[in-house]
């Protein structure tokens, strides 16, 4: 299910992060799938366990996974709502930091709200062709 790039700039639990929650946004994984333990995936993966511990802990911290002590560990019953609510916080922490990068190098909001909105509506003049 989860493969590593090791040629990747993105960090190796980022890349475990980011194929369980596509796997949860896709369907694929549901509320109460279980989740390979961690030594057995990063046995399977030929990375550090302590790599997948920290991916478990950010996924279990976001209410995406939960643990069940020895009996492993499931994708928690409100996955979806949840990396819902973690991918809106994400997006608005990226964007403010974007706008403030360039507001800093001398663009008014006025400029970047047309900006942003030219792009809007040229990726949803693209997704109806």
């Amino acid at each position: 299910m989860i493969q590593i790039d090791t040629l990747s700039p993105v960090a190796t639990y980022e890349q475990i992060l980011l194929q369980i929650r596509a796997a949860i946004t896709a369907g694929t994984l549901v509320k109460g799938d279980p989740l390979p333990p961690i030594r057995q995936l990063a046995h399977d993966l030929e990375i550090n366990p302590a790599t997948v511990a920290k991916a478990y802990q950010i996924l279990e911290k976001d209410g995406i996974i939960q643990t069940a002590g020895r009996r492993g560990t499931f994708v928690h019953a409100n996955a979806r709502p949840n990396l819902k609510e973690t991918m809106h916080k994400e997006a608005t922490e990226q964007v403010e930091s974007l706008l403030a990068y360039w507001r800093d190098r001398g663009l008014a909001a006025r400029e970047l709200k047309e900006i942003f909105n030219r792009i809007m509506l040229d990726k949803k003049h693209k997704e109806t062709k």
